[in-house]
This record gives structure tokens, sequence and C-alpha cells, in this order.
């Protein structure tokens, strides 16, 4: 499955550099939490609690990271780098923390197979 294998491979410290949990949790978002296809497919994703959680998920972190998101105020787009990181550093911890349990979900949901 393509959103475990993403939340697997998305290793990072939240205590650690944030532009590396930025780059991480980016390539997480572009992997998982891209457009959907059609409504069918919206619709499979949110039928499943877990595959919803997980786009939820990714869709939040998306709108804290990206600095050119639609929902940052406008004056957030002009900071420099180090300014977007010194925003997106407190979320950091509840993000790692959110994307263990949504992992813990997905395997509920979906258990892997050996």
């Amino acid at each position: 499955m393509i959103m475990r294998a993403a939340l697997v491979q998305a290793q990072w410290d939240p205590d650690g550099d944030p532009a590396v949990a930025v780059n991480v949790l980016g390539d997480l978002v572009a992997g998982v939490c891209g457009p959907l296809a059609s409504v069918a497919v919206g619709r499979t994703v949110f039928d499943s609690e877990a595959l919803g959680t997980v786009y939820l998920f990714c869709a939040s972190v998306n709108k804290t990271i990206d600095r050119n998101h639609s929902a940052r105020p406008p004056g957030h787009r002009d900071l420099s780098t180090a300014g977007h990181l010194a925003l997106v550093r407190p979320a950091l911890p509840g993000f790692h923390r959110r994307q263990q349990e949504v992992l813990q979900l997905l395997d509920q949901e979906f258990p892997p197979h050996s």
C-alpha cells in the first residue's frame, strides 16, 4: 500500500533540523496527498477511517509546511526560510506523534502482509 510505504519511509527527527523535517514531510505529502483522481476514489478514501485519516493528516501537514498554501496569512509568504521554519518548528513534535498514530490505525484496518 502506497500510503503505508510513504508513512514508513518518512523518517525524521522532531527535535532535529526543521529544514530536514519539512523536506521529508513535503515528500510524504506529495506521495500521499495529491489530488483525488475522481469522486469514486474520494469515496473509497473517505469510506475508510484509516485512509481518510492519512489523507487528512497529510493535508494538515501540507497546510502548515507549505508557505504558499492558500490558508496561510499573506505575510507568511514573504518570510525568509528561517522565519518560515521558526513558525513550523512548534508543530513538528505533534506531527511526528500523529504520523505514528496514523500508521498504527492504517495497520489495524489493513494489516501488513508478512
